[in-house]
């Protein structure tokens, strides 16, 4: 039987807020670009939220344009974003930029010692069609833990689309997820991020209501999830092969 317009992309949204979120952050900047809205959103149904910065990005300032405090300023801008986000809760693990890969193991224990301690309903993390080792580490992270907790897993996209199978409506949260883009000055330097990720945004309402101006993209993915039927997850799953 063919497929409808809805089994292979979202005509309508979701609405993860009420659940408490865990925010894996490969580097200070990409929960903003990756899932700001929805942070908010979490924040605004007084969901308990937590991020979790994985690298100081100290490897980010490619032409040294930041000089010896680009580390500093960058957690700095971190704590400013937290501030717009509305997030009070965070953690910098503080490993080297393009790092992670090698220390597997470590992480892979801390994240799950966190995931106790926190237990959150749901966790976000970057997806596996993101080029960045450090992206590609963080989801090889979470993809792990999956199976181990009764826990939703939600994949954003940074520099790579996803194919989702989620839409969230960040319409009324926009404004300040670019507020919290903008508290980063060295990266946006290097990347008219806040252009780029709000022309994203603006896109991934193609299939909604006119009312629905902005959205963030996700595969959601849970325990066990059966991929039969669904597009989005039998290429999300090919792109996991790939790994």
């Amino acid at each position: 039987m063919p497929l409808n317009e809805p089994d292979i992309y979202p005509y309508s949204v979701t609405d993860f807020s009420s659940k408490d979120a865990l925010i894996i952050a490969p580097h200070p900047d990409d929960e903003s670009l990756g899932c700001g809205g929805s942070i908010i959103k979490h924040i605004k149904a007084k969901s308990r939220v937590k991020v979790v910065f994985l690298t100081n990005g100290d490897k980010g300032d490619f032409l040294g344009k930041f000089g010896k405090e680009y580390v500093d300023t960058r957690r700095r801008s971190a704590l400013k974003a937290m501030g717009a986000l509305g997030v009070e809760d965070y953690e910098f693990w503080g490993y080297g930029d393009r790092e992670l890969n090698s220390l597997f193991r470590e992480l892979s224990e801390r994240l799950q010692q966190t995931i106790n301690n926190f237990n959150p309903a749901v966790i976000y993390a970057p997806s596996p069609y993101e080029a960045h080792p450090d992206h590609r580490t963080a989801f090889r992270l979470t993809w792990e833990v999956k199976d181990k907790f009764e826990i939703s897993c939600v994949f954003y996209e940074v520099l790579m689309a996803v194919y989702p199978n989620v839409l969230v409506d960040i319409t009324d949260e926009m404004k300040r997820k670019i507020d919290a883009i903008e508290c980063y000055h060295t990266e946006v330097y290097y990347n008219d991020y806040i252009e780029k990720i709000t022309g994203l945004n603006r896109f991934r309402t193609a299939t909604l209501p006119k009312d629905v101006k902005y959205a963030e993209a996700f595969v959601l993915m849970y325990k066990n999830t059966n991929i039969a039927g669904s597009p989005a997850l039998q290429y999300f799953a090919s792109a996991i092969d790939r790994q």
